[in-house]
């Protein structure tokens, strides 16, 4: 219902309504007879205009108020696919006979995506502008498609390379709104970013499990080198965020 959900204020809000109820115990199955399929495109807002990579709009680099406006408007989308795809890796790999405390975690980070939406949304508004007033791009649920037909693929290529590739190029992102006197916005997302250090920790955490699952006594960074290779058609390129990358696992 969730991915299925077209308004992102009403699947924020949803989300961390769910996320409360695993939590307290109110919801403890993570599938029901009854419970469909994950959808193969989670529901979007009416009139998005998502647009392939190459064509999203450069955003500049926060010296001027449209510039931070485009950055806020870019970051927002960004954590509202994060939403889903906090909850996918849940209903798509269901049948994975993972531990509840897998489920536990992607929960909390579902909640916190959804928070982080809320938040960043507040600021662009506050700014002047509204999601939707830009073109989006659907890189990172391309990505999630890629991935669909294998958990060790999706928690690497997703939650591993481009989580991670967030914790590098979010300090910069800080700096610009901070330079360009936005202490507010910068001084939020350095709140946003220990949250998602720990999105990539989830990431790894249950990348290792999977692969000890399979090969007890396995190093998972062979393996992970090897989805990468198969999966990511980037290039991983500094700057590394060494300390929370390491913090992260």
């Amino acid at each position: 219902v969730v991915l299925k959900e077209p308004s992102i204020e009403r699947k924020a809000a949803m989300t961390r309504a769910l996320a409360e109820q695993w939590q307290s115990g109110v919801v403890a199955e993570v599938r029901l007879a009854s419970t469909p399929a994950p959808p193969l495109h989670p529901g979007r807002p009416a009139g998005l205009n998502v647009v392939q990579p190459k064509d999203a709009p450069r955003r500049g680099k926060g010296g001027s108020l449209a510039s931070r406006v485009a950055m806020l408007h870019s970051l927002v989308h960004i954590e509202s696919v994060a939403i889903d795809l906090s909850w996918d890796v849940v209903a798509r790999f269901v049948d994975e006979d993972m531990p509840r405390a897998f489920f536990d975690d992607w929960a909390k980070v579902a909640e916190d995506e959804a928070r982080h939406f809320q938040l960043l949304k507040a600021r662009m508004e506050e700014l002047g502008g509204s999601y939707g007033d830009l073109p989006v791009h659907d890189g990172l649920w391309e990505s999630a498609l890629a991935t669909a037909g294998s958990l060790q693929e999706r928690l690497a290529i997703e939650h591993m390379v481009h989580e991670g590739r967030g914790l590098d190029v979010m300090p910069k992102t800080i700096a610009r709104f901070r330079s360009s006197g936005d202490k507010a916005t910068a001084t939020l997302l350095a709140e946003i970013i220990v949250d998602e250090a720990t999105h990539v920790g989830a990431g790894v955490r249950w990348f290792s499990h999977l692969v000890e699952r399979e090969e007890p006594g396995a190093d998972p960074v062979p393996r992970f080198h090897a989805v990468v290779r198969r999966k990511f058609s980037g290039l991983l390129k500094a700057p590394f965020n060494d300390e929370l990358r390491a913090g992260a696992g």
